[in-house]
């Protein structure tokens, strides 16, 4: 018997998972972020965001899932990242429900109840576009209730779930099972089933072991005959900022990861 280990599949149309995200320029990163997965278990489970006009300490339960869980995300069909380009027109408002207030040419405050006049906002949205992702999460005490914790959230969420952002919904259910039959979470990534891209022509680039044609996938994501796959690490060679730290300012940690080659050979597939 292997450690407990849960395993969750987001596939959709359309994903978005943020890394730099500010204003009107909504990037995404071209695979999931611990952080954002953390929070849709967190809509799955009910937890509300942090009010910071309240006096009451927001609850910190995102915070200490993340210190206890480790993550790993394999690639299994990496999509297209497309950029939607969107025009906004009206009077802006604010997250406290009030209209935007306009700023004065000098840069000093403006007139008490003074209001932005309506204005075009321009915004630049990305998607990944098609893309197929397993997720492993580990506790890092060995143990599973946590694990079965989310495993029932995810079967009977709170608030409906999506890949990012509201407008990716997902194709399939989310989660997959929480399973003993592996030994580590990098025996989870090289040994689960491959979610294996639908058109024949992708498929057969993945299959061609030892090919070096080039190809838009094998360009980004290595060589024929492999997948990639992300996992937490705190010895790892790469650093990610997305580890859950609550604050006003919505500002992330940083936690080190490894990259892991999959070699597709092995593997079992299925087109879905």
């Amino acid at each position: 018997m292997g450690r407990p280990i849960l395993l969750l599949r987001l596939e959709g149309p359309l994903q978005s998972w943020g890394v730099r995200s500010r204003w009107s320029k909504r990037d995404t990163g071209p695979e999931p972020t611990k952080s954002a997965v953390i929070g849709m278990l967190g809509a799955a489970a009910g937890i509300l965001r942090p009010d910071w006009r309240s006096e009451e300490e927001p609850c910190r339960r995102l915070e200490e899932w993340d210190r206890a869980l480790l993550f790993g995300v394999r690639v299994d069909r990496p999509g297209v990242i497309e950029t939607d380009y969107h025009t906004v027109e009206g009077q802006m408002w604010q997250a406290d429900g009030k209209l935007k207030t306009a700023a004065s040419p000098s840069g000093a405050a403006p007139a008490k109840g003074l209001i932005e006049p309506p204005r075009t906002e321009e915004t630049w949205r990305e998607y990944i576009h098609d893309a197929a992702f397993l997720v492993a999460l580990e506790q890092k005490d060995g143990g599973r209730g946590l694990l079965d914790h989310f495993a029932d959230a995810l079967g009977h969420p709170k608030w409906p779930l999506f890949l990012g952002r509201k407008a990716c919904v997902p194709s399939r259910p989310l989660l997959d099972r929480v399973t003993e039959e592996f030994e580590a979470l990098t025996d989870a990534l090289r040994k689960e089933k491959w979610s294996a891209p639908r058109q024949v022509a992708k498929l057969r680039c993945y299959l061609r072991q030892g090919s070096h044609k080039p190809c838009h996938i094998c360009a980004r994501y290595g060589p024929s005959g492999e997948l990639t796959a992300w996992i937490e690490d705190p010895g790892g060679d790469y650093e990610r900022p997305d580890a859950i730290r609550l604050n006003q300012l919505r500002f992330y940690d940083f936690r080190r990861c490894q990259r892991l080659p999959v070699p597709t050979k092995d593997l079992e597939w299925s087109v879905p």
